[in-house]
């Protein structure tokens, strides 16, 4: 009777179906259905998932937050994770996810509050189970609200010094106080308080009732069962989901009051950034956005290539970079935002650059609205749809359970690429909104003097007056700017190469899986190619590393191949941006020992695009004041890794330790006042000489081209030969001679305290133990420490491996306590840690096994897996294969006695503090790098 009545609903479900339109190598199934409580489900069957996943997008934000409850909505996004009626224990929804491979998170928007995980295949139904309750029937534990509030206390605290909130605060302060958007979303212990006049718990039930209603949800489900099957699990879990009767406004106030606008508003930042943004609201509904006017807008202002508003401003040496586009979008409304990186010039010139923002809008509106623009961006769109790879399963729910709010479901899939038609009213229409007396004009800059303090990031800034009139362009600046031409780099061949009739030599039988061959195998050069014959799509994979013993030398080595790189790319971005619009990226980048360039992307035109790379390479030559600028540049750069997250600048003084040649944004500073133009010359001259080579080139390219293309490099990048040798790459390995402390203080409130464990050797074996004792111990480590604890917003374990040497990280960024205790906690959670080695072991070894098997989704992952294999020497290809059998061979037993030597030695730790006091627990302080090195076993690395 049971298995009648879920039939039954499948078919009523059913006779609602949709299939969504997908692209042409698109191999998974969809199915979209409407349960009988109005939760939108799109079901997504997928044999080859590595994953199965989940996400579940409510329509409810920030923007329903009640007022003097700012933050709830982000809260209550918090106290889901903390237990069920049915899985009342409040590690029992994460516990299970990652014992059996899986991971989770959720985040809150203005709009949207999304929970999404993944987890291996199998286990999906129980996983659902567990998942669906969270919409059911949640405890709100009482010990845990309370518990909870310093987590968003210790989230709010930890980004007090990220520029990106501190200038919305700003904004905030600036908008329609009726508008929701101006009201702080985090939530922090003084907007979460708990009185008797208001209790937090009743806040937040009373919230969970009035907007978690099934119709406001929608739900992506991808997992390896058929579409039937999947089905059956959807709807028994979440037919319970109640529907509500939930209010919404049918509109929200203007986003700035009357005569609130134009303005302009000053923002000192805590980095070394520069920022000119010019901010328009407008109102927005999803039958104008089908047509992307406001794509086609943005695409014109900015564009990068010849003529462009970017390419004039850096030729006037006032910036460094442009970008145009919509944010901030709410149900209603939106702000179309121009945003420039300044140099210190164009600081000084912001009214030009203003005026010239409003000169391009006017010559948009006057001279570019043309059909064919238009259908060249729909044109290319159609294409990346077409040959559009999968994503992986987490991020593929958690991206389409948000667009099933946006667009219909038959277009959920084709919403973003899809361009309705070109409409020269609606684009005009939107360009009405982007007028002189209709914005926000911001300047974000490292000397701007702030009368007012923001309220929640106590941000400076200052209010000022914005013209509506702007001043008059000169003729001769307005000539330089001229419209984009047709795009050349549009591919118009598009046929995947069919299989050469004979195979090359060297190539492998049929019954064996293709896989790279070195086509050229020379003392200096090495080149491994494989044509693809698995994907199907017209695109390859050039990924080239550039040995350089000039660069590998030492930290001044490292600061001139960081600036050629820059120089380069700058000199090639007019060239390179119609090629990237066209779906043909490239990179080009320092390592610690050389240079790496990749290209990706279609394949006609990318032997144009790395012939003009290797030509600017090889040529090396500058003008004063892009080196001017781009140095400046840099040095900012450098400056401000120390204000990154408090947590990452303490991770990166690990390879800074362990490694060698490995220099820091710092160190690099100490010898950049003496490069100048001449040095940058002098090192591009010589820089190739004794190089290295090392190429993959695969995907839709036939063996001979590889050939050719082979020969070309050689010829290009390998300079003379004059016996330079290239300094080896050199690993530090950590021996039973601590525990070593390093201190490295921070400009931040926050304490943060790291551990870094070494595995005992580079064999697979050891490298299987470490990676299933991190598994084991995260979910552990998060829960004592954060959930339970309370010491802070960031506490994890993760993998900090250098060359083939595996390592360990296990960390705590706290508000409220200092290193020393974290210390302590960290060291008593360690001492007890052994007994959750033996938890889940069965499926963690599983899961590990499984992740290392699974076959790439796509040409891209596989040319990096090929690429990672080339880079730890492995030829055959085959490491991960390896892996998974140690992993295999892992017992109970032997998972224990590795834990004993490796993380509960105290004499192989590594500490690394932000502070420390007198009764800090003993170890060997690191005083001088270099001395702390000698102590260590060393490993060469050619």
């Amino acid at each position: 009777m049971a298995s009648l009545l879920v039939t039954t609903v499948m078919l009523a479900a059913s006779a609602q179906a949709v299939t969504p339109v997908k692209g042409d190598i698109d191999h998974r199934d969809y199915r979209y259905l409407t349960l009988e409580n109005g939760l939108k489900v799109l079901l997504i069957s997928d044999p080859q998932a590595e994953k199965a996943a989940a996400s579940l997008d409510v329509h409810v934000g920030h923007h329903q937050n009640p007022l003097g409850r700012e933050g709830l909505a982000h809260f209550l996004e918090h106290m889901l994770f903390l237990g069920t009626e049915k899985y009342p224990e409040p590690d029992a929804y994460p516990a299970f996810i990652s014992r059996h491979g899986g991971s989770h998170n959720a985040y809150t928007a203005s709009e949207h509050t999304n929970y999404y995980f993944d987890i291996d295949p199998e286990y999906l139904e129980p996983a659902l189970d567990r998942f669906a309750q969270f919409f059911i029937a949640p405890l709100f534990n009482p010990e845990y609200v309370d518990r909870e509030r310093f987590a968003v206390e210790s989230e709010y605290k930890a980004r007090l010094n990220d520029d990106a909130r501190r200038i919305q605060d700003v904004y905030q302060a600036l908008m329609n106080p009726a508008h929701p958007a101006s009201r702080f979303g985090v939530g922090n212990l003084t907007t979460l308080a708990d009185t008797e006049e208001r209790p937090l718990r009743k806040d937040l039930i009373d919230f969970y009732q009035r907007y978690y209603s099934s119709d406001l949800m929608s739900l992506v489900v991808l997992g390896r069962g058929s579409l039937d099957e999947l089905q059956k699990q959807v709807t028994e879990r979440f037919k319970a989901i109640p529907t509500r009767e939930v209010s919404l406004p049918e509109a929200y106030p203007p986003l700035f009051g009357k005569d609130q606008l134009p303005v302009r508003v000053s923002i000192q930042p805590e980095k070394d950034i520069r920022r000119l943004s010019l901010l328009f609201p407008l109102p927005v509904n999803a039958d104008s956005e089908a047509h992307k006017p406001l794509h086609y807008i943005g695409h014109l202002l900015g564009h990068e290539g010849e003529g462009s508003l970017l390419s004039l401003l850096k030729e006037l040496g006032w910036a460094e970079g442009l970008s145009a586009g919509t944010r901030h979008r709410d149900r209603y409304d939106a702000m179309f935002q121009v945003s420039i990186q300044l140099t210190e010039l164009g600081v000084r010139a912001a009214d030009q650059i203003v005026a010239l923002v409003f000169h391009s809008i006017e010559q948009i509106e006057a001279r570019s609205l043309d059909a064919w623009r238009y259908e060249e961006l729909q044109q290319m769109a159609n294409i990346d749809f077409r040959f559009r790879e999968v994503s992986a399963p987490m991020d593929t729910v958690r991206g389409l359970a948000y667009r099933l709010h946006l667009y219909e479901p038959e277009n959920v899939l084709w919403g973003d690429y899809r361009y309705a038609g070109y409409d020269a009213k609606l684009i005009k229409k939107y360009l009405g909104y982007l007028n002189s007396g209709n914005v926000l004009v911001s300047l974000v800059a490292p000397k701007v003097e702030g009368e007012s303090r923001s309220p929640y990031y106590q941000t400076p800034y200052q209010v000022q007056e914005q013209a509506v009139e702007q001043p008059e362009i000169k003729a001769r600046i307005q000539k330089q700017l001229v419209l984009p031409k047709p795009n050349d780099f549009i591919p118009s061949r598009l046929a995947v190469k069919e299989a050469p009739l004979l195979p090359g030599p060297g190539a492998s039988d049929e019954a064996t899986p293709r896989l790279p061959e070195a086509v050229v195998d020379k003392s200096r050069i090495k080149v491994w190619y494989q044509w693809d014959q698995k994907f199907e799509v017209p695109k390859t994979s050039m990924r080239l590393r550039l040995k350089l013993p000039q660069v590998a030398a030492g930290v001044e080595g490292a600061a001139k191949a960081e600036l050629l790189s820059e120089l380069v790319r700058d000199q090639l971005n007019e060239f390179a941006y119609p090629a990237q619009l066209a779906g043909l990226d490239f990179s080009l980048r320092p390592n610690t020992r050389g240079l790496d360039i990749e290209i990706f992307g279609y394949s006609s035109r990318q032997n144009l695009l790395l012939t003009r790379i290797v030509e600017a390479l090889r040529k090396g030559r500058f003008a004063q004041d892009r080196f001017d600028d781009l140095k400046r540049k840099v040095e900012r750069r450098w400056r401000n890794e120390a204000l990154d997250t408090p947590y990452g600048v303490i991770a990166r003084q690990v390879p800074r330790l362990h490694f060698e040649p490995y220099s820091l944004g710092r160190d690099k500073l100490q010898v950049l006042e003496g490069i100048d133009l001449k040095a940058i010359h002098q090192f591009a001259d010589s820089v190739l000489k004794d190089a290295e080579l090392e190429v993959l080139l695969y995907g839709n390219l036939y063996r001979q081209e590889a050939v050719r293309l082979a020969a070309y490099l050689e010829h290009q990048l390998l300079g003379d030969l004059t016996r330079l040798d290239l300094a080896p790459a050199r690993v530090f390995r950590l021996k039973s001679q601590g525990p070593w402390v390093y201190e490295r203080p921070l400009e931040h409130n926050d304490s943060v305290t790291m551990l870094y464990v070494q595995g005992l050797s580079t064999k697979l074996n050891d490298v299987a133990h470490m990676q299933l004792a991190r598994r084991l111990l995260q979910p552990a480590f998060f829960h004592e420490l954060r959930t339970e604890k309370q010491l802070g917003y960031v506490a994890t374990v993760f993998a900090l491996p250098l060359k083939d040497q595996e390592g360990t990280v296990l960390v705590v960024q706290s508000p409220s306590v200092d290193s020393d205790r974290l210390w302590r906690e960290m060291d008593g959670f360690l001492a007890g840690a052994e007994s959750h080695l033996k938890e889940g072991l069965a499926e963690q070894k599983a899961a590990l096994v499984r992740e290392l098997r699974e076959p790439a989704k796509t040409l891209y992952q596989q040319s990096g897996r090929y690429w990672e294999d080339l880079m730890m020497g492995d030829t055959r290809f085959d490491r991960r294969e390896r892996l998974a059998q140690a992993v295999e061979a892992v017992t109970a037993e032997s998972l224990q006695a590795y834990y004993r030597q490796v993380f509960a030695d105290p004499a192989r730790r590594l500490w690394l503090v932000t502070d420390r006091s007198e009764e800090a627990p003993e170890a060997s302080p690191i005083d001088a790098i270099p001395d702390y090195q000698k102590a260590l076993e060393a490993l060469s690395y050619p």
